[in-house]
């Protein structure tokens, strides 16, 4: 244990200008076993201009389980940076802060997966079991258990469709696939958007299947609108899933992708042709 003078130093290095400086007197009096008296300087660093020295506060602040830091770290869980959300959420469990269960689930829906992923933990650790039918979604889509959606007896549709929207490409994949499976025609409409705008080819991929997965009409009138698009990955998968859907409706707009100048686009357009006429 070092002494009185020791730890003064320690307290006047985490207002050192160097950032690195501060993340290392955070490390170091955490390994401290007379950490306690640190607690009120820690907590100031919560509002340090530098994202990581906030982050590791909030992780100091747990390991030593400052339970008077609790109202700092539920703010802390509104910081602008997703480390320092997900540092905040895993010191509240740290701690066992019961008392801040309802804004841990409010997180359930943060933009960022991570803290979505690490606040599930910390609310199964402090033993909270979702009281809705909408808390159960966001609590197994942080979880990543997506197959688990389908086994639900009421599902808000909605609070699915918000997930096409995430940051990340992974989730954005996953919920197009669960919207297939489910089959529901209101999702239609957003998958297709999804399908022509977004930036990554493997989301296109998942919104396109899960269209195909849904099959309906305004699904196969969409489709043919997509094999006009000028982008080539579009009209490639536009003509895969008409393919899979088969209706004879899309006989005409296949033909014409058969002179298209780009060649996957001409032999999936000769595919789905086989397909349909194989089965009229």
């Amino acid at each position: 244990m070092i002494d009185e003078d020791e730890m003064e130093y320690l307290l006047e290095s985490l207002r050192d200008k160097d950032p690195h400086i501060r993340i290392f007197t955070i490390n170091s009096i955490v390994d401290n076993s007379d950490n306690k008296s640190a607690i009120p300087s820690l907590i100031k660093c919560l509002l340090d201009e530098v994202s990581e020295v906030r982050s590791r506060a909030a992780w100091a602040l747990g390991k030593i389980e400052a339970s008077e830091a609790i109202d700092e770290l539920v703010q802390a869980l509104g910081d602008s940076d997703w480390k320092v959300r997900k540092s905040a959420a895993r010191a509240l469990g740290d701690m066992y802060a019961f008392d801040a269960i309802n804004d841990l689930v409010w997180k359930l829906e943060d933009e960022n997966w991570e803290v979505r992923s690490e606040v599930a933990v910390v609310l199964e650790y402090l033993g909270w079991i979702p009281k809705t039918i909408d808390e159960e979604i966001l609590n197994i889509i942080a979880k990543e258990k997506w197959e688990e959606l389908l086994y639900l007896k009421q599902l808000n549709l909605y609070k699915i469709l918000n997930f096409l929207n995430d940051r990340d490409k992974d989730v954005r994949s996953k919920a197009a696939w669960v919207l297939g499976e489910i089959g529901n025609t209101e999702a239609v409409q957003p998958l297709f958007d999804l399908f022509m705008v977004d930036l990554n080819n493997d989301v296109k991929i998942s919104a396109a299947k899960a269209l195909g997965k849904i099959g309906s009409a305004k699904v196969i009138d969409l489709l043919h609108v997509a094999t006009h698009d000028k982008d080539w990955f579009i009209k490639q998968n536009a003509a895969e899933i008409l393919g899979i859907i088969g209706n004879i409706s899309s006989i005409e707009p296949l033909e014409k992708l058969l002179e298209d100048d780009n060649p996957f686009v001409q032999k999936n357009a000769q595919k789905a042709l086989t397909k349909i006429k194989k089965n009229k």
